[in-house]
């Protein structure tokens, strides 16, 4: 057995990645690593004692090339005699009527339909072929992003099953000399070639200069990660074990948590043990991206001392209280004013629910002391007739134009690609003009008239404030 062989098979060995009786479907695009994945996985079926089977997705981004893509996996599967599972997602026409991302509505749809599949047709294991340098990639991207470099899971949950990557401790390279050896056939993906993409551009850049200058860096990033990993799980499942020993739920539902207890722990396990908190709280909805680093450090410094009674609003209408040593989170009752739209005069705060405030005026006419205490500011030029303002809750259908962007994009799919829950899309106010047109969603993106920074167009300037 060679060298390469005897890499994956400790690799899936030493994480516990497939067991005998498990049935694996092998995410297959066609190009290189899929296909080397696929033909391992078929060729070693017996030895591993696994049913396998392939799924593919085409985006309808290549026309007839993307098809082509389809019926190479096809064909491959006939030659291994396993089930081939074949879907389509129509990215184009998303984009064109929902908006988007093109990367996010591919992603979206393929683990869609992925999941269908797995369900319909029982298979619990759903494998993918990144392999080191995608891990290294991941790892620095991370990195620059101020993120926990853990990289790309090995194994994680997904609906329908877990989700596995037998090919991280291997190369690139290595993945070639395998298809190579075996007479493979695969097709290339010409986006592959794009540095728009903020992947690419990491992989073109600066992960060859890092490898020139170590040849071993990526599977180092394979190991560190991969520690990583396992050093998470463990203060996951300790923060778990607090969590279950020093909360306790009111009547409604709501944790109640021992001050004292909580002020004892590591800042380690209290970090992990808030996001459990607010876990439960919004019914493992993962937070928007806004409220993450934000919330969790307000919440870390109340929650730590003992020292007088505090009040916080979270997001959704909840709110965390300490009277003293006793932890205590509550509902607040939704206030009427977000059932109905109203106008947004000039230069006064103007309430939204429970936690926000907004106000605007001319440019020209700025109060400074009107417009202190503020958490976001953004200038913006509207013609006269577009005024006045006014505020009101998102409905069905709803678009708005955003920079650079040349067809209006649908709030739903905007939500969906900035991961604001469901509850909270309620709640979020909507800024429209006197003709109805939306202009801005506070809190989450603006539209094409307004800027963070002041230009010699700007007339107007918004300011919210959380209270």
């Amino acid at each position: 057995m060679n060298r390469f062989k005897q890499t994956i098979f400790h690799f899936v060995k030493e994480w516990s990645l497939v067991a005998p009786g498990d049935r694996v479907l092998v995410a297959c695009s066609g190009g290189v690593d899929s296909v080397a994945l696929l033909d391992f996985m078929a060729s070693n079926r017996d030895r591993m004692g696994i049913e396998v089977a392939a799924i593919h997705v085409d985006h309808k981004l290549r026309g007839e090339e993307s098809a082509a893509d389809g019926a190479l996996v096809e064909r491959l599967c006939e030659t291994y005699k396993i089930p081939f599972f074949g879907g389509s997602v129509p990215v184009p026409e998303i984009i064109e009527n929902e908006g988007g991302n093109v990367q996010a509505v591919c992603r979206d749809g393929r683990y869609a339909f992925f999941t269908k599949i797995m369900q319909k047709h029982h298979y619990h294991i759903l494998a993918t072929a990144h392999h080191a340098e995608d891990q290294l990639e991941t790892v620095l991207m991370q990195v620059t992003k101020g993120n926990r470099p853990s990289g790309i899971p090995v194994k994680r949950e997904v609906d329908g099953g877990l989700l596995i990557r037998p090919f991280l401790p291997v190369m690139k390279a290595d993945l070639h000399s395998y298809v190579a050896e075996n007479d493979l056939h695969y097709r290339e993906d010409p986006s592959n070639a794009s540095d728009a993409y903020l992947r690419n551009r990491f992989r073109h850049r600066i992960v060859p200069f890092i490898l020139d200058e170590n040849p071993g860096a990526a599977e180092n990033a394979v190991k560190m990660s991969g520690w990583l990993q396992e050093d998470e799980e463990l203060l996951e499942t300790l923060a778990k074990d607090r969590f279950d020993r020093i909360t306790r739920f009111t009547e409604a539902g709501l944790p109640i948590v021992d001050g004292n207890a909580f002020s004892n722990m590591h800042q380690a396990l209290q970090r992990r043990m808030i996001t459990l908190l607010l876990r439960y709280l919004y019914n493992g909805e993962i937070m928007p991206v806004k409220y993450n680093s934000a919330l969790i450090s307000q919440l870390l410094h109340h929650l730590s001392s003992q020292n007088g009674n505090v009040s916080v609003h979270l997001p959704r209408g909840y709110r965390f209280i300490r009277e003293y040593d006793v932890l205590t989170f509550v509902r607040d009752t939704p206030t009427e004013e977000m059932d109905s739209q109203k106008v947004l005069p000039k230069g006064v705060w103007t309430r939204w629910g429970n936690d926000l405030q907004l106000c605007w005026t001319e440019v020209g006419n700025l109060d400074t002391e009107l417009f202190t205490d503020t958490d976001d500011t953004m200038y913006f030029d509207l013609p006269y007739s577009a005024l006045p303002l006014s505020i009101r809750r998102r409905e069905d259908g709803d678009r708005i134009l955003l920079p650079g962007m040349t067809h209006p994009k649908r709030l739903s799919r905007l939500f969906i690609d900035e991961k604001v829950g469901m509850t909270e899309r309620d709640r979020l106010p909507v800024i429209i003009t006197a003709q109805g047109e939306i202009c801005a969603v506070p809190g989450v993106r603006y539209g094409v008239a307004f800027s963070r920074n002041k230009t010699d167009q700007s007339k107007y300037i918004v300011r919210t404030r959380k209270i």
